[in-house]
């Protein structure tokens, strides 16, 4: 029941934005996310604009006899255009784990407070790709339960090629420090479009925390218009070795408002 509570609450928010969001013309240019996936776009948000990308997630982790669930709802990250070439960024989410191990403790709260900027370096030029640099931070703000004890910088380059005029493939590097420890990591997205309104995508990823096995996983999902500034998004994934998540899902909605 509770699961299907927050699904309402899903809907609900896409039944409002779907009403509340105004109108564009043909000539608009479309929206693009760095949800759901976990490959962020090489792309900046237009200069004035506001994107809200917010979603439902939910993933199972086995870790030999204890498993861990955690669902956060709702993820919300704010895009703003600063300029043509820079975005600041913020996100955050509610968020509860429930840890069965034996007994079973939950424990829920605000996720850390993630503060960044993106800037776009090049646009693609023949092999050489678009790409742009992400830099962002996990500070210590949140509840107790999550929130790390001193801020948590990520350093990220992302990079795409268009194959064809329906065909992409991007790509991200990442280099971050998770409780003082560095973490690299590694993202591989093949997207395709199917119809103007309709995006499928697959991708690989995952990442190696010093000390720590690598974790490696890949996921699956669709993207659909329903207005040229408001998406729909539904994705699954699943762990590719011992170590990863078994499987996550996540579903959402994102809206750009006008300037």
């Amino acid at each position: 029941m509770e699961i299907l509570s927050r699904w309402g609450s899903i809907l609900l928010l896409l039944l409002i934005t779907i009403t509340a969001s105004p109108c564009f013309g043909q000539g608009e240019e479309k929206i693009e996310t760095d949800r759901p996936d976990q490959t962020e776009s090489s792309t900046v948000v237009p200069k004035g604009t506001l994107q809200i990308e917010s979603g439902y997630f939910y993933q199972k982790a086995t870790e030999e006899v204890k498993t861990v669930r955690t669902h956060a709802y709702p993820t919300a990250l704010f895009r703003v255009g600063v300029l043509d070439w820079l975005e600041f960024r913020v996100l955050s989410s509610l968020r509860d784990s429930v840890v069965e191990n034996g007994a079973r403790r939950k424990v829920d709260g605000l996720s850390p407070l993630n503060l960044g900027l993106k800037f776009k370096l090049w646009k693609e030029q023949g092999l050489r790709p678009e790409a742009a640099f992400l830099v962002r931070a996990a500070l210590p703000v949140g509840s107790r339960a999550f929130r790390p004890d001193n801020p948590e910088p990520e350093l990220r380059l992302m990079f795409s090629n268009e194959i064809t005029d329906k065909l992409e493939l991007a790509y991200n590097l990442s280099h971050s420090w998770v409780e003082g420890d560095t973490r690299r990591g590694y993202t591989l997205s093949l997207s395709g479009e199917v119809h103007d309104r309709l995006t499928i995508y697959g991708e690989v990823f995952g990442n190696k925390q010093k000390g720590e096995k690598a974790e490696h996983q890949a996921d699956a999902g669709i993207l659909f218009l329903l207005r040229p500034n408001l998406q729909f998004d539904l994705a699954l994934g699943v762990g590719l070795n011992e170590v990863a998540p078994d499987f996550f899902i996540t579903t959402g909605v994102s809206v750009r408002l006008p300037r």
